[in-house]
């Protein structure tokens, strides 16, 4: 029988990743759009869209700090450069002509507008009768604003992409013998 006033002192390590919140954040904010009416439902898209954006962001830095021991050296590197990036390393071809990377790009040019949203110039050019006051005209269209890329399909896109990068980047990492933690499993050290 085992001495249970004798201790020893054991370290714990894991690594925290948040990845699977901000997923479940995209997902939440999709069921909340579907709920709500046509006028509201930006409101609850565009965090969705978001989110996705930011898990995948997540999923590069979890792979990236893993597979290249250099990787704090790209955290400035551009959101479609760190996918590419890690892509390449895995062996999985990137072809901005098909899926899921058509998307991954419509992710990049969102995120761009979301975070560096910048006001914008509109004009357009009307030819009205001259008895109608001008305030009638109909407001220019702003072109490529976020509320532009606004919509339940994007938004399910982006949260379909994140997961299916995940599952290719998982899969390689395999097949290739690169051991990546995406759960933050435990280690453990008894210390002396």
């Amino acid at each position: 029988m085992a001495d249970e006033s004798k201790t020893k002192k054991v370290k714990a390590t894991r690594n925290i990743y948040e990845h699977t919140l901000l997923h479940s954040i995209a997902i939440k904010q999709i069921h909340q759009a579907e709920a709500e009416q046509d006028g509201e439902r930006f409101s609850w898209i565009i965090p969705s869209m978001a989110f996705s954006v930011f898990y995948v962001e997540a999923l590069c830095n979890i792979y990236g700090e893993q597979l290249f021991s250099h990787w704090f050296r790209f955290e400035s590197t551009s959101f479609i450069g760190k996918i590419v990036m890690i892509s390449e390393f895995l062996k999985i071809e990137v072809d901005f002509s098909m899926e899921p990377w058509q998307t991954l790009n419509h992710m990049k040019r969102f995120r761009n507008a979301l975070v560096h949203a910048k006001p914008k110039n509109a004009s357009e050019v009307h030819e009205v009768p001259e008895s109608r006051n001008e305030r009638f005209v109909p407001f220019p269209d702003g072109g490529k604003t976020i509320e532009s890329y606004s919509s339940i399909e994007n938004a399910k896109n982006f949260r379909k992409v994140g997961s299916e990068l995940d599952m290719m980047w998982g899969h390689n990492a395999k097949v290739y013998g690169h051991k990546v933690d995406t759960v933050g499993a435990p280690t453990y050290e008894t210390i002396e």
